[in-house]
This record gives structure tokens, sequence and C-alpha cells, in this order.
């Protein structure tokens, strides 16, 4: 036999192995994938837990109102108020009522012990009220805040009722919907009442303190000064 076709005897068996070799990893891949395995041999659970699935990180919640909407108010958000007394709240979250602008914010400081709350409006004025809670039942009669009313023997006058926007800043604020009534009163003292009535009613009292009676220890971000 001739050396040329010995050697084309043997390249036609070695290509006949080829394919034969071929087929069968087809075949054994398929299999494999079948089983749930990868065709390397790696079980497709194993992978996957191998690869730890991705974290949902938590965000803090957000509110429709601008990190300016207190500008100009004698205090901001993260700031301490402190009375000469030494009692102290700090500010944490805040419903702004506004017009076209802010004209008003009741700021809520629900970790000093009993719930403290703030009420101020913007500069020049630079008093504010120091409140606390009230069951709004006890002052709301009809629905309506009424032009005068008693609340503990002290008696009370509305110098103020005005509709408002109400927008929710910070951690904490009362959610009392977004079209509210305000309606502020006075004593003959220094005891003031706030009633603000949206969706649900809010109610608080308490006494105005003057410029020198307390004072703002500001977050970093904020100042007392112009």
């Amino acid at each position: 036999m001739s050396l040329i076709l010995t050697g084309l005897i043997v390249a036609a068996a070695s290509g006949a192995t080829f394919l034969a070799g071929r087929m069968f990893a087809r075949r054994g891949a398929a299999g494999a994938k079948a089983e749930g395995e990868s065709p390397d041999g790696e079980a497709d659970g194993a992978t996957a837990a191998e690869s730890p699935p991705e974290q949902t990180k938590r965000k803090a919640p957000t509110r429709d109102a601008p990190d300016d909407a207190l500008a100009g108010f004698p205090c901001q958000l993260g700031d301490v108020v402190m009375r000469k007394d030494g009692d102290e709240a700090w500010l944490a979250g805040a419903l702004v009522l506004s017009e076209d602008v802010a004209v008003s914010a009741l700021f809520f400081a629900p970790d000093a012990g009993a719930e403290r709350v703030i009420y101020a409006r913007p500069k020049p004025r630079a008093s504010v009220a120091w409140l606390e809670s009230l069951d709004p039942s006890e002052v709301l009669v009809g629905g309506e805040p009424p032009t005068s009313l008693e609340h503990d023997g002290v008696r009370f006058e509305r110098a103020r009722r005005i509709p408002l926007r109400a927008r929710r800043v910070g951690v904490g604020a009362a959610d009392v919907g977004g079209s509210v009534v305000l309606a502020e009163y006075t004593s003959m003292g220094s005891e003031r009442l706030v009633l603000v009535k949206g969706d649900v009613a809010r109610a608080f009292r308490g006494v105005e303190l003057d410029e020198g009676t307390f004072e703002v220890i500001a977050s970093g971000r904020s100042t007392l000064d112009d």
C-alpha cells in the first residue's frame, strides 16, 4: 500500500473520531443542563447561592417642600430651642403653612419626653410659642374654629383665621393634609393656642416666649444672625 493511500485512511479515521467526540460532548452538556448543572459541572443553584442578591437601600422619607422652605424663620430643622428653665426641644420636623410663601410653621420635637411643638413666624417676629398637644375636641366645636373659647380656666380670643397650604419637612411632623385652616388664639397673658384643621384637626396650647427668654442652638447650617 502506498504512503499516500495510508495517509488518507488515517486522516479519515481521525476525522470520524473527532466528530464522534463532539457529539458525545454536546449530549453530555445537554444532560447536565436538564439536571440543573452548568456545562462545566457546577450546579446553577450553587452559583446563585454564591452571588448574594443586591441589597435594597433604605431611603429616608422625603417631603415635597424645598430645603429653603423655612428661610427667614428664627429657628430651623435640627436646631435646639432651649428655655431659661433648662427645658429644651430638638426640632426634628415641621409643618410649613404657606400662601405664596411660608407664613408660619409648627416645629415638632417628638423625642423630648412629651411632645414639644414650637410655633414660629418669619422674621422680624422673633418670639416663638412653646406648645403641647391638646385633644382637638376640647376646643373645636362644630368643626369650625370659634371666634373665642375657654380652656382650662383661660379665655382665648381668635387673633387670626386663614386658609393655607400645608407641607411637611423633616421627620415627625403632623400629617393634616394639603389644605388647612389655621386659627391663632391669644389670652390676656402669655398663653397661646393654635388650631390647624385639615383632613384631621390638631390643637396646641402653651406660652409665648419673647426674645431673650429662650435660646436657639443652631445645628450648624442655620443661625439667628442676619
